[in-house]
Protein backbone atom coordinates (compact mmCIF):
# COMPACT_ATOMS: atom_id res chain seq x y z
CA UNK A 1 0.00 0.00 0.00
CA UNK A 2 3.02 2.39 0.69
CA UNK A 3 3.89 2.22 -2.71
CA UNK A 4 0.50 3.24 -3.58
CA UNK A 5 0.43 6.32 -1.47
CA UNK A 6 3.67 7.41 -3.22
CA UNK A 7 2.18 6.99 -6.94
CA UNK A 8 -0.53 9.30 -5.51
CA UNK A 9 1.88 11.77 -4.17
CA UNK A 10 3.82 11.66 -7.47
CA UNK A 11 0.56 12.55 -9.20
CA UNK A 12 -0.40 15.66 -7.17
CA UNK A 13 2.87 17.01 -7.35
CA UNK A 14 2.82 16.45 -11.66
CA UNK A 15 5.86 14.12 -11.08
CA UNK A 16 3.66 11.17 -11.91
CA UNK A 17 5.60 9.10 -14.86
CA UNK A 18 2.53 7.55 -17.65
CA UNK A 19 3.38 4.03 -16.43
CA UNK A 20 3.10 4.93 -12.88
CA UNK A 21 -0.30 6.47 -14.17
CA UNK A 22 -1.65 3.11 -15.68
CA UNK A 23 -0.66 1.13 -12.48
CA UNK A 24 -2.44 3.56 -10.34
CA UNK A 25 -5.46 3.75 -12.32
CA UNK A 26 -5.71 -0.43 -12.24
CA UNK A 27 -5.26 0.06 -8.65
CA UNK A 28 -8.51 1.95 -8.34
CA UNK A 29 -10.70 0.15 -10.52
CA UNK A 30 -9.44 -3.31 -7.87
CA UNK A 31 -11.40 -2.08 -5.03
CA UNK A 32 -13.38 0.56 -3.80
CA UNK A 33 -11.65 0.96 -0.30
CA UNK A 34 -8.94 1.93 -3.35
CA UNK A 35 -11.29 4.53 -4.11
CA UNK A 36 -12.01 6.23 -0.93
CA UNK A 37 -8.32 6.27 0.42
CA UNK A 38 -7.46 8.04 -3.08
CA UNK A 39 -10.35 10.58 -2.66
CA UNK A 40 -8.73 10.95 1.12
CA UNK A 41 -5.71 11.86 -0.20
CA UNK A 42 -6.73 14.22 -2.77
CA UNK A 43 -8.72 15.88 -0.06
CA UNK A 44 -5.98 16.04 2.18
CA UNK A 45 -3.32 17.38 -0.31
CA UNK A 46 -5.26 20.21 -1.26
CA UNK A 47 -5.93 21.41 2.00
CA UNK A 48 -2.07 21.70 2.80
CA UNK A 49 -1.50 23.15 -0.43
CA UNK A 50 -4.53 25.87 0.00
CA UNK A 51 -5.66 25.72 3.52
CA UNK A 52 -8.88 25.52 2.22
CA UNK A 53 -11.88 22.84 4.09
CA UNK A 54 -14.05 22.90 1.30
CA UNK A 55 -12.39 20.80 -1.32
CA UNK A 56 -14.41 18.33 -3.39
CA UNK A 57 -12.28 15.28 -3.88
CA UNK A 58 -15.72 12.99 -5.58
CA UNK A 59 -15.08 15.75 -8.63
CA UNK A 60 -11.35 15.29 -8.32
CA UNK A 61 -11.30 11.44 -8.49
CA UNK A 62 -14.10 11.38 -10.97
CA UNK A 63 -11.67 13.82 -13.58
CA UNK A 64 -8.91 11.44 -13.23
CA UNK A 65 -10.93 8.61 -14.18
CA UNK A 66 -12.05 10.74 -16.65
CA UNK A 67 -8.83 11.66 -18.30
CA UNK A 68 -6.89 8.26 -17.94
CA UNK A 69 -9.86 5.88 -18.82
CA UNK A 70 -8.04 4.06 -22.25
CA UNK A 71 -11.51 3.16 -24.02
CA UNK A 72 -12.72 7.19 -24.86
CA UNK A 73 -14.02 7.37 -28.24
CA UNK A 74 -12.35 10.68 -28.86
CA UNK A 75 -10.76 13.73 -27.47
CA UNK A 76 -13.53 15.60 -26.22
CA UNK A 77 -16.29 12.93 -25.65
CA UNK A 78 -15.42 11.85 -22.34
CA UNK A 79 -15.21 15.54 -20.82
CA UNK A 80 -17.84 15.94 -18.47
CA UNK A 81 -19.00 19.24 -18.16
CA UNK A 82 -19.97 20.54 -14.07
CA UNK A 83 -21.32 23.72 -11.92
CA UNK A 84 -18.63 25.49 -10.60
CA UNK A 85 -18.43 25.26 -6.98
CA UNK A 86 -15.81 26.88 -4.57
CA UNK A 87 -12.82 24.57 -5.42
CA UNK A 88 -13.68 21.66 -7.53
CA UNK A 89 -11.53 19.78 -9.88
CA UNK A 90 -12.14 18.86 -13.91
CA UNK A 91 -10.28 17.49 -16.32
CA UNK A 92 -9.78 19.70 -18.87
CA UNK A 93 -7.37 19.09 -21.13
CA UNK A 94 -6.08 15.29 -22.59
CA UNK A 95 -3.02 15.48 -24.72
CA UNK A 96 -0.44 12.59 -25.29
CA UNK A 97 -0.47 12.25 -21.26
CA UNK A 98 -3.33 10.15 -19.68
CA UNK A 99 -3.65 11.78 -16.58
CA UNK A 100 -4.17 15.57 -17.67
CA UNK A 101 -6.33 17.54 -14.50
CA UNK A 102 -6.96 21.12 -13.84
CA UNK A 103 -8.43 22.44 -10.25
CA UNK A 104 -10.15 25.51 -10.05
CA UNK A 105 -11.58 28.25 -8.18
CA UNK A 106 -13.73 31.09 -8.56
CA UNK A 107 -12.59 33.72 -6.41
CA UNK A 108 -11.32 37.31 -5.67
CA UNK A 109 -9.58 37.26 -2.70
CA UNK A 110 -6.32 37.39 -4.94
CA UNK A 111 -6.30 41.50 -6.79
CA UNK A 112 -4.77 41.89 -10.24
CA UNK A 113 -2.04 44.55 -10.96
CA UNK A 114 -2.04 46.99 -13.23
CA UNK A 115 -0.02 45.23 -16.43
CA UNK A 116 3.32 46.55 -18.30
CA UNK A 117 2.62 46.53 -22.07
CA UNK A 118 4.82 44.13 -23.69
CA UNK A 119 6.37 46.47 -26.53
CA UNK A 120 9.23 44.55 -28.10
CA UNK A 121 8.55 43.79 -31.41
CA UNK A 122 9.22 40.34 -32.96
CA UNK A 123 8.87 39.50 -37.02
CA UNK A 124 5.51 37.14 -35.96
CA UNK A 125 4.00 37.87 -39.94
CA UNK A 126 7.06 35.44 -41.36
CA UNK A 127 7.54 33.22 -38.31
CA UNK A 128 11.83 33.71 -37.85
CA UNK A 129 13.94 34.25 -35.68
CA UNK A 130 15.26 37.62 -35.55
CA UNK A 131 19.30 38.21 -35.18
CA UNK A 132 20.64 41.68 -34.83
CA UNK A 133 24.45 41.36 -35.88
CA UNK A 134 27.33 43.19 -33.88
CA UNK A 135 27.23 45.70 -37.10
CA UNK A 136 23.68 46.74 -36.83
CA UNK A 137 22.92 44.43 -39.29
CA UNK A 138 19.83 41.89 -39.42
CA UNK A 139 19.58 38.88 -40.14
CA UNK A 140 16.25 36.67 -40.36
CA UNK A 141 16.01 32.58 -40.09
CA UNK A 142 13.68 30.45 -40.38
CA UNK A 143 13.78 26.86 -38.21
CA UNK A 144 14.13 24.42 -40.62
CA UNK A 145 17.29 22.86 -42.28
CA UNK A 146 21.10 23.52 -41.76
CA UNK A 147 23.00 27.17 -42.72
CA UNK A 148 25.79 28.58 -41.29
CA UNK A 149 25.85 32.50 -40.34
CA UNK A 150 28.46 34.40 -41.03
CA UNK A 151 29.09 37.82 -40.33
CA UNK A 152 29.39 41.48 -43.21
CA UNK A 153 33.03 40.05 -43.87
CA UNK A 154 32.12 36.36 -44.70
CA UNK A 155 32.90 35.09 -41.36
CA UNK A 156 31.25 32.09 -39.88
CA UNK A 157 29.68 33.14 -36.32
CA UNK A 158 28.20 29.94 -36.08
CA UNK A 159 25.81 26.81 -37.16
CA UNK A 160 22.50 26.81 -37.39
CA UNK A 161 20.75 22.95 -37.52
CA UNK A 162 16.89 23.58 -37.37
CA UNK A 163 15.87 25.31 -34.05
CA UNK A 164 19.50 25.25 -32.91
CA UNK A 165 22.12 27.53 -33.34
CA UNK A 166 26.01 26.68 -32.37
CA UNK A 167 28.15 29.93 -32.20
CA UNK A 168 31.98 29.56 -33.28
CA UNK A 169 34.00 29.13 -30.25
CA UNK A 170 36.49 31.04 -31.66
CA UNK A 171 36.27 34.41 -33.76
CA UNK A 172 37.80 37.29 -35.75
CA UNK A 173 35.28 39.96 -34.24
CA UNK A 174 36.50 42.02 -31.02
CA UNK A 175 35.58 39.69 -28.32
CA UNK A 176 32.93 42.80 -26.79
CA UNK A 177 30.96 42.76 -29.77
CA UNK A 178 27.20 42.00 -28.76
CA UNK A 179 24.83 40.38 -31.11
CA UNK A 180 20.80 39.78 -30.37
CA UNK A 181 18.13 37.02 -31.10
CA UNK A 182 14.62 37.29 -30.58
CA UNK A 183 12.12 34.26 -30.62
CA UNK A 184 8.79 34.95 -32.15
CA UNK A 185 5.32 33.44 -30.41
CA UNK A 186 4.68 30.12 -31.21
CA UNK A 187 8.07 28.90 -31.04
CA UNK A 188 11.38 28.36 -28.90
CA UNK A 189 15.25 27.67 -30.39
CA UNK A 190 18.30 26.59 -28.56
CA UNK A 191 21.32 28.49 -28.44
CA UNK A 192 24.66 27.68 -27.66
CA UNK A 193 27.40 30.55 -26.56
CA UNK A 194 30.71 30.38 -27.60
CA UNK A 195 31.86 29.35 -23.88
CA UNK A 196 29.68 26.21 -24.31
CA UNK A 197 27.11 27.64 -22.37
CA UNK A 198 23.44 26.32 -23.38
CA UNK A 199 20.06 28.67 -23.61
CA UNK A 200 16.96 27.54 -24.70
CA UNK A 201 14.70 30.88 -25.33
CA UNK A 202 11.28 30.34 -24.83
CA UNK A 203 8.75 32.24 -27.19
CA UNK A 204 8.42 35.88 -27.17
CA UNK A 205 12.18 36.03 -25.76
CA UNK A 206 15.34 38.15 -26.75
CA UNK A 207 18.90 38.04 -25.57
CA UNK A 208 21.83 39.80 -25.94
CA UNK A 209 25.04 37.71 -25.98
CA UNK A 210 28.88 38.69 -27.07
CA UNK A 211 29.81 36.65 -29.88
CA UNK A 212 32.96 35.76 -27.86
CA UNK A 213 33.61 36.25 -23.87
CA UNK A 214 36.64 38.33 -23.51
CA UNK A 215 38.86 35.98 -21.22
CA UNK A 216 39.67 38.89 -19.52
CA UNK A 217 36.82 40.10 -18.65
CA UNK A 218 35.65 40.12 -14.68
CA UNK A 219 32.54 38.25 -15.95
CA UNK A 220 30.55 36.93 -18.81
CA UNK A 221 27.29 38.91 -19.20
CA UNK A 222 24.37 38.52 -21.15
CA UNK A 223 20.85 40.26 -20.95
CA UNK A 224 17.50 38.56 -20.85
CA UNK A 225 13.89 40.10 -21.86
CA UNK A 226 11.25 37.07 -21.38
CA UNK A 227 12.27 33.21 -20.98
CA UNK A 228 15.31 31.34 -20.77
CA UNK A 229 16.70 27.82 -19.61
CA UNK A 230 20.61 28.43 -18.67
CA UNK A 231 22.83 25.22 -18.44
CA UNK A 232 25.90 26.91 -17.59
CA UNK A 233 29.50 26.01 -18.41
CA UNK A 234 31.69 26.26 -15.23
CA UNK A 235 34.48 29.14 -14.97
CA UNK A 236 35.17 30.07 -11.23
CA UNK A 237 37.46 33.09 -12.54
CA UNK A 238 34.57 34.34 -14.76
CA UNK A 239 31.22 33.86 -13.22
CA UNK A 240 28.10 33.95 -16.14
CA UNK A 241 25.15 36.86 -15.21
CA UNK A 242 22.05 37.70 -16.71
CA UNK A 243 20.93 40.74 -16.47
CA UNK A 244 17.37 41.26 -16.73
CA UNK A 245 15.72 45.05 -16.42
CA UNK A 246 14.89 44.80 -12.63
CA UNK A 247 17.47 41.87 -11.17
CA UNK A 248 20.77 39.96 -12.28
CA UNK A 249 21.68 36.69 -11.84
CA UNK A 250 24.95 35.93 -11.37
CA UNK A 251 25.98 31.79 -11.24
CA UNK A 252 29.45 30.15 -11.89
CA UNK A 253 28.39 27.18 -12.97
CA UNK A 254 24.70 25.79 -13.20
CA UNK A 255 21.12 24.97 -14.37
CA UNK A 256 18.17 27.46 -14.22
CA UNK A 257 15.37 29.28 -15.47
CA UNK A 258 14.69 32.46 -15.46
CA UNK A 259 11.38 33.96 -16.42
CA UNK A 260 11.28 38.27 -17.18
CA UNK A 261 8.58 38.93 -19.28
CA UNK A 262 7.87 42.49 -19.38
CA UNK A 263 4.03 42.13 -19.20
CA UNK A 264 4.55 39.81 -16.20
CA UNK A 265 4.24 41.12 -12.46
CA UNK A 266 7.02 39.18 -11.48
CA UNK A 267 10.27 37.92 -12.46
CA UNK A 268 10.97 34.82 -11.75
CA UNK A 269 14.49 32.59 -11.49
CA UNK A 270 14.23 28.57 -10.41
CA UNK A 271 17.30 26.69 -9.60
CA UNK A 272 17.00 23.05 -11.07
CA UNK A 273 20.81 22.60 -10.17
CA UNK A 274 23.83 24.16 -8.55
CA UNK A 275 23.55 27.33 -6.59
CA UNK A 276 23.01 31.03 -8.06
CA UNK A 277 22.93 34.53 -6.38
CA UNK A 278 19.95 37.51 -6.97
CA UNK A 279 20.01 40.84 -6.43
CA UNK A 280 17.70 43.86 -7.56
CA UNK A 281 19.79 45.76 -10.39
CA UNK A 282 22.26 48.05 -9.30
CA UNK A 283 22.22 46.66 -5.60
CA UNK A 284 24.43 43.98 -4.85
CA UNK A 285 24.51 44.56 -1.16
CA UNK A 286 21.26 42.71 -0.49
CA UNK A 287 21.93 39.62 -2.20
CA UNK A 288 19.17 36.04 -2.22
CA UNK A 289 21.34 32.69 -2.27
CA UNK A 290 19.42 29.68 -4.04
CA UNK A 291 19.44 26.04 -3.57
CA UNK A 292 18.24 23.29 -5.98
CA UNK A 293 14.40 23.32 -5.84
CA UNK A 294 14.07 27.01 -5.03
CA UNK A 295 12.38 29.62 -6.65
CA UNK A 296 12.96 33.32 -6.30
CA UNK A 297 10.02 36.04 -7.50
CA UNK A 298 10.59 39.15 -7.72
CA UNK A 299 7.59 41.79 -7.04
CA UNK A 300 7.93 44.38 -9.70
CA UNK A 301 4.76 46.85 -8.20
CA UNK A 302 6.45 46.07 -4.40
CA UNK A 303 9.86 45.97 -5.61
CA UNK A 304 10.23 43.06 -3.07
CA UNK A 305 11.83 39.57 -3.60
CA UNK A 306 11.35 36.78 -1.57
CA UNK A 307 12.03 32.71 -2.43
CA UNK A 308 10.15 29.49 -2.05
CA UNK A 309 10.38 25.61 -2.58
CA UNK A 310 8.92 24.51 -5.71
CA UNK A 311 8.62 21.90 -8.36
CA UNK A 312 10.99 22.93 -10.83
CA UNK A 313 9.25 20.79 -13.56
CA UNK A 314 6.52 23.13 -13.70
CA UNK A 315 8.69 26.18 -14.48
CA UNK A 316 11.22 23.81 -17.34
CA UNK A 317 7.84 22.30 -18.73
CA UNK A 318 7.89 24.51 -21.33
CA UNK A 319 11.03 22.75 -22.64
CA UNK A 320 9.65 20.14 -23.33
CA UNK A 321 6.51 21.60 -24.72
CA UNK A 322 4.26 21.20 -22.34
CA UNK A 323 2.17 23.82 -20.08
CA UNK A 324 1.74 23.48 -16.60
CA UNK A 325 -0.02 25.27 -14.27
CA UNK A 326 -0.73 25.69 -10.51
CA UNK A 327 -2.42 27.98 -9.02
CA UNK A 328 -3.19 30.50 -11.73
CA UNK A 329 -5.88 32.41 -12.96
CA UNK A 330 -7.17 32.26 -16.36
CA UNK A 331 -5.83 35.71 -17.42
CA UNK A 332 -2.60 34.52 -16.39
CA UNK A 333 -2.98 31.02 -18.33
CA UNK A 334 -4.05 33.02 -21.24
CA UNK A 335 -0.89 35.40 -21.44
CA UNK A 336 0.95 31.66 -21.68
CA UNK A 337 -1.03 30.63 -24.52
CA UNK A 338 -0.61 33.45 -25.94
CA UNK A 339 2.88 32.90 -26.53
CA UNK A 340 2.72 29.21 -27.04
CA UNK A 341 0.57 29.22 -30.47
CA UNK A 342 1.20 32.94 -31.65
CA UNK A 343 -2.21 33.86 -30.91
CA UNK A 344 -4.33 36.92 -29.20
CA UNK A 345 -7.06 36.17 -26.61
CA UNK A 346 -9.49 38.80 -25.62
CA UNK A 347 -11.54 37.67 -22.37
CA UNK A 348 -14.90 39.44 -22.21
CA UNK A 349 -16.13 36.90 -19.46
CA UNK A 350 -15.32 37.97 -16.09
CA UNK A 351 -15.97 34.85 -14.08
CA UNK A 352 -13.28 33.15 -16.34
CA UNK A 353 -10.63 35.70 -15.92
CA UNK A 354 -10.57 35.13 -11.96
CA UNK A 355 -10.84 31.40 -12.05
CA UNK A 356 -7.88 30.19 -10.69
CA UNK A 357 -6.63 26.37 -12.48
CA UNK A 358 -3.85 23.66 -11.44
CA UNK A 359 -3.00 21.43 -13.98
CA UNK A 360 -1.09 20.34 -17.13
CA UNK A 361 -1.55 19.63 -20.91
CA UNK A 362 0.43 19.46 -24.20
CA UNK A 363 1.09 21.51 -26.46
CA UNK A 364 -1.31 20.57 -29.21
CA UNK A 365 -4.20 22.21 -31.24
CA UNK A 366 -5.68 25.23 -30.02
CA UNK A 367 -8.92 24.62 -30.87
CA UNK A 368 -9.57 21.53 -28.99
CA UNK A 369 -7.70 23.46 -25.52
CA UNK A 370 -10.88 25.94 -25.84
CA UNK A 371 -13.52 23.73 -26.47
CA UNK A 372 -12.64 21.31 -23.62
CA UNK A 373 -12.04 24.89 -21.62
CA UNK A 374 -15.18 26.00 -23.12
CA UNK A 375 -17.57 22.99 -22.28
CA UNK A 376 -16.45 22.76 -19.04
CA UNK A 377 -17.32 26.19 -17.84
CA UNK A 378 -19.38 27.18 -20.27
CA UNK A 379 -19.08 29.78 -22.50
CA UNK A 380 -18.93 30.94 -26.40
CA UNK A 381 -16.23 32.25 -28.55
CA UNK A 382 -14.59 32.67 -31.65
CA UNK A 383 -11.24 32.25 -33.18
CA UNK A 384 -10.33 34.24 -36.34
CA UNK A 385 -7.04 34.37 -37.55
CA UNK A 386 -4.81 34.49 -34.93
CA UNK A 387 -7.31 35.93 -32.67
CA UNK A 388 -9.67 34.63 -30.35
CA UNK A 389 -12.62 36.49 -28.61
CA UNK A 390 -14.34 35.03 -25.61
CA UNK A 391 -18.02 36.31 -25.30
CA UNK A 392 -19.15 37.25 -21.46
Amino acid sequence: MSNYLTIIKKYLNNTISSSEREMLWQWLQNDARNRTLFKEEIKKWYQRQEKKEDVDSNSAYLRFMTAITKKRPSFLQKIISFHPIRYAAAALLCGILFGAYFLYTNTDIFPSSERVPFVTEYPNSDNKVKIVQSDGSTTYIDLEGQTQLTDQTGGVIGTKNKDQLVLASKTTAREAAFMEISIPKGNMFQLTLADGTKVWLNASSSLKFPQSFDPSDTNRIVYLEGEAFFDVTKNKAQPFIVKTKDIDVSVLGTQFNVSSYQDDEAIKTTLVEGSVAIHQKNNTAKKMILTPSYQAVFDKKQQSIHQKKVNTTVYTSWMSKKIIIQNETFAEVSKRIERAYNVSIHSHNKKLNTTRFTGEFDIENIEEIFMTFSKTLEFTYEIKDNTITINP
